[in-house]
């Protein structure tokens, strides 16, 4: 009751602040927006705040859970196969839902009180001295020949630079008087099934309702996509939000009238007039003017004085005026999307019984 009762005043504060500009007429339950603060950990941020809010959609407690502990076996991932590719492969602070999914799957879950990555004597998620010094050593081990790499010391001394800057996770905590393992925290108290989730995106460069791998710097898994119509993904979204789902979103956040300053995301005054085509949205994606550079969480709906519609998403990059969140309009939505992942139910059945979802197709 008390953890209802807070997350009910967390939503009226967060939303007090917005009321001089937008009514919101749709709101997912959500937890309190956290930040990354000096890190490139936006895709962990943005997707363990889905899994929480999909914790609560299940009828769980209110949870907070760390967003480090998915850094941690991303970056050994990420060298490895960096290594393994002789430095022809994607190795940086950036990644995508599916590193957290994957992880959450293998390793489970840590509450944040329990491991929140910042050790001690810091104050603050501030990666960029850890990032730049993975970056030297993955570079001078990848590009020197596979056949003289020594792999159990690479691994250690890249384990030992994690460990040095996040410290290190716990194998068994007790949370609420009881005793867990990531692993059995994950399955237990959260309860979230990893394999019912998918990425959507919509580009007609590659079949309809099939899977297939997106070309971006970020899929360096070579992970499979669900593309769908521009039509029904915009369908699934509004079908989601309204069916009490939430979405973790996956796009560009530097167009020149996104200010994330004042939380407003949205497109030129004569691109907000536009119907927003297949053809612009893969235009754009071709051109490189749309790019996968943040990651965010679609938490609702509001409209503002003038009854233009705006999505409301949690931004873990810094604070603003609207406390963090960012009140991005529809034509913005669909054009500056590169993906979004989804709850499988999410999907209209209608849209669904078109789908072939087998994750090793093409």
């Amino acid at each position: 009751m008390k953890r209802t009762i807070l997350l009910g005043l967390f939503w009226i504060f967060i939303f007090n602040l917005s009321a001089q500009k937008f009514d919101i007429i749709l709101q997912i339950k959500t937890t309190p927006l956290k930040d990354q603060q000096s890190s490139g950990t936006c895709w962990s941020f943005a997707t363990t705040s889905f899994l929480e809010t999909e914790a609560l959609r299940l009828g769980k407690d209110s949870i907070s859970i760390s967003p480090i502990y998915y850094v941690y076996p991303t970056y050994l991932a990420k060298a490895e196969n960096f290594i393994e590719n002789k430095g022809e492969s994607y190795f940086g602070a950036g990644d995508l839902t599916f590193s957290v999914m994957d992880a959450y799957k293998k390793y489970g879950a840590i509450p944040e009180s329990e491991y929140s990555g910042v050790i001690e004597g810091d104050w603050q998620h501030d990666h960029l001295e850890m990032d730049n010094l993975l970056h030297a050593m993955v570079e001078s081990i990848g590009k020197s020949g596979y056949g003289r790499i020594k792999p159990h010391s690479w691994k250690k001394s890249i384990d030992g630079v994690l460990k040095a800057y996040l410290g290190n996770p716990p194998a068994t905590f007790v949370y609420e008087n009881k005793l867990y393992s990531p692993q059995s925290f994950a399955k237990e108290y959260i309860g979230i099934n990893p394999d019912e989730y998918i990425e959507i995106t919509s580009y007609s460069d590659s079949s309809f309702y099939e899977m297939f791998e997106l070309n971006i710097p970020a899929n360096w898994k070579k992970n499979k996509y669900l593309n769908l119509p521009i039509s029904d993904f915009e369908h699934v979204i509004d079908y989601a939000l309204h069916n009490g789902f939430s979405l973790a979103w996956d796009g560009d956040a530097t167009e020149p009238e996104f200010n994330f300053d004042i939380g407003i995301a949205k497109l030129s005054q004569e691109e907000e007039l536009k119907t927003i085509s297949q053809e612009l949205r893969q235009s754009t994606f071709d051109n490189k003017s749309t790019t996968d550079d943040h990651n965010m969480h679609i938490i609702g709906k509001a409209i503002d004085k003038k009854n233009k519609e705006y999505f409301v998403l949690k931004n873990s990059e810094g604070n603003n005026n609207l406390n963090g969140y960012i009140f991005m309009t529809r034509n913005a939505l669909l054009l500056k999307t590169i993906s979004l992942l989804i709850h499988i139910d999410a999907m209209p059945e209608g849209i669904r019984s078109k789908c072939n979802f087998d994750k090793s197709s093409k």
